[in-house]
């Protein structure tokens, strides 16, 4: 079970941290991959590295300091999140990689959280290094929250608790495990609104202090990380995804650049009714919404469908030219089916959707086809999904924005 604390700092800072959907979301046009950096660089001297995490080392990415081929940060991430996603690890043959995880990973009782977050750290240093056998791989400690911030005193002993194990781990399994307790002994860091994030001045200093531990400057390192995803960041350039982490994934993954993506974890038809004026704001020609995956846990169908008619009018009202594509609610695995009996109503809610969506005159996109079609792997939790998804479904949508 959860500790109570999590739940009081979620509720705290859930709204401001879904609304922004993380520090990363908001720095204008990211640059290609294959953007030269210049000599000298952080953007050199990384280029062959991958951070690995959540959207804490997401924000590496801010103000263009790092490349996103170079960044798999993701809002909510946790370490079974990560594993699930390891083949995108793989497919970027990094020479250096830097794992930063593990405050979405605390929980209640301390000592069982504990052993599930080092089982499934180990599983993960593990996998990498099967796909990878010739990189390096660095365990970065869990940074602290604000002590000042209202979950500090009970967040920090928690936090130090995993980094123990995490070092002992790390030790056993003859990997670099790097502190990063020195950077807030060292510096007045300034922490984001809500306690667990970072200010953009936080970054260079972070890429400051690895560049010296790891004396990353004389490492042999291997070519670049290339971006592979142009195709797909060209086609759907003018286009915005707007949803919870299934489509948030498009974003943690690559496949399409981040400004392009409204899908925060845990997202709602109310959260991303907050989220309009962002999306006004970036005035895209087209808007692919998916959700649903978690207000069917949520509400009925009548208030869902009223949810969603609220949600298009107002996306009407900020962007009255727009193409909108109202995606279907994936499947979940059977397994899921069987835990979470409301998933049964998918079928359902999805006609009620796809009855709105004439009514409305806006696009339905059915995407039962794309799962009769091909044989999906769902990650852990059975409601998202493997890497090799989101190719399929992209090459599903792309012929909607010609």
């Amino acid at each position: 079970m959860v500790q109570r604390w999590v739940s009081i700092f979620l509720s705290a800072a859930m709204l401001s941290t879904l609304v922004a959907c993380g520090a990363a979301d908001d720095k204008g046009q990211t640059q290609l991959a294959t953007t030269q950096a210049p000599a000298g660089s952080v953007q050199e001297l990384f280029d062959s590295s991958l951070f690995v995490g959540d959207s804490i080392i997401g924000g590496l990415t801010n103000d263009d300091l790092l490349l996103e081929a170079n960044v798999m940060g993701g809002l909510g991430a946790t370490v079974q999140s990560t594993l699930d996603n390891v083949e995108e690890i793989m497919s970027r043959r990094p020479s250096h990689v830097f794992l930063s995880m593990g405050q979405n990973d605390l929980g209640e009782p301390l000592e069982e959280a504990t052993e599930t977050f080092i089982q499934k750290y180990t599983r993960l240093v593990n996998r990498i290094r099967e796909l990878l056998p010739e990189a390096r791989v660095y365990i970065l400690s869990i940074t602290p929250v604000d002590a000042a911030s209202p979950f500090g005193a009970s967040m920090n002993p928690q936090i130090e608790t995993f980094n123990a194990a995490l070092q002992k781990m790390a030790k056993e399994k003859e990997i670099d495990y790097i502190d990063l307790a020195p950077i807030f002994q060292q510096h007045k860091i300034q922490y984001d609104e809500d306690g667990s994030h970072f200010k953009n001045a936080f970054y260079p200093i972070l890429l400051g202090y690895l560049k010296e531990r790891t004396n990353m400057a004389n490492q042999p390192r291997g070519p670049a990380v290339t971006d592979t995803n142009e195709a797909y960041k060209a086609a759907f350039k003018h286009s915005v995804f707007l949803g919870d982490s299934i489509l948030g994934a498009l974003s943690y993954l690559n496949k399409v650049d981040t400004t392009n993506v409204i899908a925060p974890s845990g997202a709602t038809l109310s959260l991303a009714l907050m989220n309009v004026e962002r999306l006004a704001s970036r005035a895209p020609e087209h808007v692919f919404i998916l959700l649903g995956s978690n207000d069917i846990k949520l509400s009925d169908k009548q208030e869902f469908v009223e949810q969603y008619r609220q949600l298009i009018d107002s996306i009407r009202s900020k962007l009255p030219k727009v193409n909108l594509h109202i995606l279907s609610i994936p499947p979940v695995s059977e397994e899921t089916l069987k835990q979470v009996p409301q998933y049964a109503n998918i079928t359902d809610f999805n006609q009620a959707i796809e009855q709105l969506a004439d009514e409305v005159k806006v696009d339905y996109v059915d995407l039962s086809p794309l799962f009769a079609a091909n044989k999906i792997q769902y990650a852990d939790n059975g409601v998202h999904f493997k890497p090799h998804f989101y190719p399929m479904l992209l090459d599903y949508l792309k012929g909607l924005v010609k």
